[in-house]
This record gives C-alpha cells, sequence and structure tokens, in this order.
C-alpha cells in the first residue's frame, strides 16, 4: 500500500499543473491495491463520458463534469472544461486511468475578510469540504468498479493551494455554527491539508459510503482547527441541517446514492 500512496502523490503532483489558478482546489485521488489493465479509445471515452454524465446528475450542486469530450489517451481519460480566453482556470478537472486509479478536482473557496482583524482569507465551507469528498470519493470507486478494480486502495483528500497572485493568502475553513458564516478554525498559511487512508472502494459504494469517508474529512478539517466535523457524524449519518440554506438539496442527494441521512 506505501507504493500505492506514493503513486497518489504523484498523481496529485502531475495534476498541480492542470489546477493553475488564483483559488484553491479540493482534490480526492484513489489508487486501487489491484490495479486494472484497462484500455482507452475514442469509444470508450464516450461511454465513459455518458456515464459520468449519470453519476454527477443527482449532485446537490450543478457541476457540469462530462459535458465535455474527454482527451482520450490510451493510459487515461482527462475531464476539463475548455479553456476560455481570459480565464486563468478550469473549476473542475478530473482524471481517470487505465490502472483504476482516478483523481477529481473542484474549485472551492472565496476571499472573506477574517475577524477580528479583517485580513483576507481563502475561506473553505465545511460543508462544501464534507459533500465534495463524499461525492468525488463515491465516483472514483464507482469508476474503480467499471474497470473491475473494486477492493482495497489508497485514498487522499487534498486542498492545494492557489499558485496565482493570491497564493500567500491564508486559507481558513468556515461554518454557520454561531449563526453567521464565519470562521471555524484556524488560519493554514504555509502548508495545505492532507488526509490519506486505505479504503475498501466496495464500501463506497454502499450506505457506509460516509463511514469510510469520515475520518478522512476529520484529519484534514483537524489540520484547519476544527475538531470534529458537524456535517458527518460518528455513525454516517448526514447532518443536513448543518447545510445551512442547502439542506433540502442535500436530504435529496442522500437519499439519491442511498446513504443515511437525517433533517
Amino acid at each position: 500500500m506505501i507504493e500505492r500512496h506514493e503513486h497518489l502523490g504523484k498523481l496529485v503532483t502531475d495534476a498541480t499543473a492542470q489546477l493553475s489558478a488564483a483559488s484553491p482546489w479540493l482534490v480526492v485521488t484513489t489508487s486501487p491495491a489491484d490495479p486494472a489493465s484497462a484500455d482507452f479509445n475514442a469509444a470508450s471515452g464516450r461511454d465513459i463520458q455518458r456515464w459520468i454524465g449519470l453519476q454527477v446528475a443527482d449532485w446537490p450542486a450543478p457541476v457540469p463534469l462530462g459535458g465535455e469530450h474527454p482527451d482520450v489517451r490510451t493510459d487515461r481519460l482527462t475531464f476539463a472544461p475548455a479553456r476560455q480566453p481570459g480565464r486563468t482556470a478550469n473549476s473542475y478537472y478530473y482524471e481517470f486511468h487505465s490502472d483504476g486509479s482516478a483523481l477529481g478536482g473542484l474549485q472551492v473557496g472565496t476571499l472573506q475578510s477574517s475577524p477580528p482583524d479583517g485580513e483576507p482569507v481563502w475561506a473553505l465551507g465545511e460543508g462544501a469540504v464534507a459533500w465534495i469528498t463524499i461525492a468525488m470519493l463515491r465516483l472514483n470507486a464507482d469508476f474503480a468498479r467499471h474497470v473491475s478494480a473494486l477492493g482495497e486502495a489508497a485514498v487522499e483528500v487534498t486542498v492545494v493551494r492557489p499558485v496565482g497572485p493570491s497564493h500567500t493568502t491564508p486559507i481558513q475553513v468556515w461554518n454557520n455554527a454561531a449563526g453567521a458564516y464565519g470562521p471555524a478554525g484556524k488560519r493554514q498559511y504555509a502548508g495545505v491539508g492532507t488526509a490519506r487512508s486505505a479504503v475498501d472502494l466496495t464500501t463506497c459504494l454502499s450506505p457506509r459510503l460516509t463511514t469510510a469517508a469520515r475520518p478522512l474529512l476529520v484529519d484534514l478539517l483537524q489540520q484547519f482547527g476544527v475538531s470534529e466535523p458537524r456535517h458527518v457524524d460518528p455513525s454516517g449519518v448526514v447532518r443536513c441541517r448543518h447545510f445551512t440554506g442547502h439542506d433540502e438539496l442535500i436530504h435529496a442527494w442522500a437519499d439519491a446514492i442511498g446513504i443515511p441521512s437525517e433533517p
């Protein structure tokens, strides 16, 4: 499994150049212990494109992943929105590899003035971190099933720092715990948050998906000074009420993918 964790690190490092942006990214990467040997071509790329569209259709926030044709190589498929004039970044990025590994990234965070000093920070919504981690972990696991690579896998969840002009701006986790959107933990100035674990991907295609994801959330959020995730309880139940303003969407999404939730 050490070898698979090293493989994860290389995938994230190689993809970081594609994530060049002026805001942070949340990246979820999986690498099966028993690799597959898929072979991609234009036809299989179209099949995966259609399959992705079905997978993300019930996500609580619209992400047009799969809306474009992938970049097809024999060893990987890459999905990213087309570059636009004057646009410095992609809002999402996904790689599916022939060995069953997958790397997904979404831009997260908004610039906020952090109390009490009003200094600028990148505010990562704790709820967004929770549902995106769960959603991408499930998508990665379903891809592993698609290419017959289910089973034990190395998993990494990473907050990738921006590399644009605001790369020195600290990152902070925010939530609505105090009745208003505000800081939930410490600022993180220099490093990035990374959580790693060995996970049975079969579990991620069952109601136990959230119990597999929660330790990763605990590890990641603690690095930002958040001691206990508010959005997934220790038994894996999604607490919809903490997704302020989005509770109905989260509840519908939880029902759609068969994970336990409460209002």
